[in-house]
């Protein structure tokens, strides 16, 4: 599943010329059973308009129906008219990030951003394993935090969230959850236990209720070399670290993978497929990416909603493909000799998949963003109303990767020709 922690896929075509995912021991693989949840295709849709929906409800361009008690909504025209579209500003009204100055404003891999309700920005900031807060016009106040493996300290910060008053962290590194008050103050701090497989979960979003989801990645006990596409069973922890419930298997992302001996190196697809998902109140909004379909599951694994829109993915071009080729002859002598083998055998998808990240705001609007051009200067998103019907497109600044999207704001983090990192606030017209 695409992840957002580490360094943030930026949403760019440049970027997706396949990073490393890392190397693990052989024997930490689990067994892979794939079970896709699929509905029937356009066909039944198309019937169920002949027979049920009146006029009004085609008119509308979306049409919604009732499968085995999972609403499908399909929307092939946007609900906006010319002119209702949403605005985001052109210009930040808050930028924190510079070249050169105070160490506090340098940021390094911002592996998370929020906006609290107070005003405050409180950033997630790798490379000096500190939460950097800082007030509404980006003036900086204080950090909590070191590198370290104290209490309170990091060794790898991997995920942040904020559950009303409180701060979730992550520590990727040594699998600890660390809860903060809004002030800084470390609460307390657990940890998650291995399964039975011997892999450790990996937390990926907090829902309403305080329960974890979290991320069980499944591998073939016997892998082969080559590309795969692993899946992974999505789980429910407590704040105390205890299993709660299991939600399901899901596909993950394409990967290829060069066996070596007892060592696993493993390198992304370009343009390949990779699953999407955002947690908002108890739901668990997931796309798998190989179609324009969301899903919309509760916290026990039932689903409730499916959310499709009539379009192809787009193809992968002949310039885009050119790029890629270009950037891995220009890294070849960097590369570690894996890497190369690895890179010499990619082969390119004819598609890219549907879409790039999936976000929910804080009404419950769900924004899907589209997968950007080769040589495009705006990112694009589809919104969808809270019962999943289309809304229409948003255009947002280029080349960021949004973590957070308010009642009038979003915040995320750009990085510029100088791999300048800049963690930005941009207000939105509604």
């Amino acid at each position: 599943m695409h992840r957002r922690w580490g360094r943030p896929h930026m949403a760019d075509a440049r970027d997706r010329s396949g990073g490393v995912v890392g190397c693990w021991p052989m024997n930490r693989k689990g067994k892979v059973t794939f079970n896709g949840l699929r509905d029937p295709t356009l066909a039944v849709v198309t019937l169920a308009v002949a027979l049920g929906c009146g006029a009004d409800e085609r008119d509308s361009g979306s049409i919604a129906r009732d499968s085995a008690g999972v609403t499908i909504v399909e929307s092939a025209r946007p609900q906006w008219s010319p002119g209702e579209e949403w605005q985001v500003a052109r210009e930040p009204t808050v930028a924190i990030g510079r070249t050169e100055g105070a160490e506090e404003y340098q940021l390094f891999r911002v592996i998370a951003a929020h906006r609290m309700a107070d005003g405050r920005i409180v950033i997630a900031n790798w490379g000096s394993q500190e939460l950097r807060f800082y007030d509404e016009t980006g003036a900086y106040l204080f950090a909590v935090g070191k590198e370290g493996g104290g209490p309170g300290e990091f060794r790898s910060l991997g995920r942040m969230w904020i559950r009303g008053d409180t701060l979730v962290v992550m520590d990727f590194q040594l699998m600890r959850i660390s809860l903060f008050t809004a002030d800084g103050d470390l609460v307390r701090s657990f940890n998650l236990t291995h399964t039975s497989d011997g892999i450790l979960p990996i937390p990926a979003e907090l829902f309403s209720d305080g329960s974890l989801l979290v991320e069980h990645n499944l591998r073939d006990r016997n892998p082969q070399s080559g590309l795969r596409r692993d899946s992974v069973m999505l789980l429910t922890y407590s704040l105390d670290g205890e299993l709660i419930d299991t939600i399901g298997q899901f596909p993950g992302d394409e990967t290829y993978y060069l066996i070596e001996r007892d060592m696993i190196t493993s390198l992304p697809r370009p343009f390949g497929l990779e699953s999407q998902q955002d947690v908002a109140g108890n739901l668990l909004y997931f796309g798998a990416g190989d179609s324009y379909e969301i899903q919309v599951f509760a916290s026990d694994g039932t689903l409730e909603r499916i959310m499709r829109r009539p379009v192809a993915n787009a193809g992968v071009t002949q310039e885009e493909a050119d790029a890629y080729r270009d950037r891995v002859l220009e890294r070849q002598q960097r590369m570690a000799p894996a890497f190369r083998e690895l890179s010499r055998q990619v082969e390119l998808p004819a598609t890219k998949p549907a879409y790039t990240q999936i976000l929910v705001d804080s009404r419950e609007n769900v924004w899907v963003a589209e997968y950007p051009e080769h040589d495009g200067d705006r990112s694009l998103w589809d919104v969808f109303d809270p019962e999943g019907r289309w809304l229409g497109k948003v255009e947002t600044p280029y080349g960021g990767y949004i973590y957070q999207i308010g009642e009038d704001f979003l915040v995320g983090v750009w990085v510029d020709e100088l791999d300048v990192e800049q963690v930005r606030l941009y207000e939105i017209e509604r």
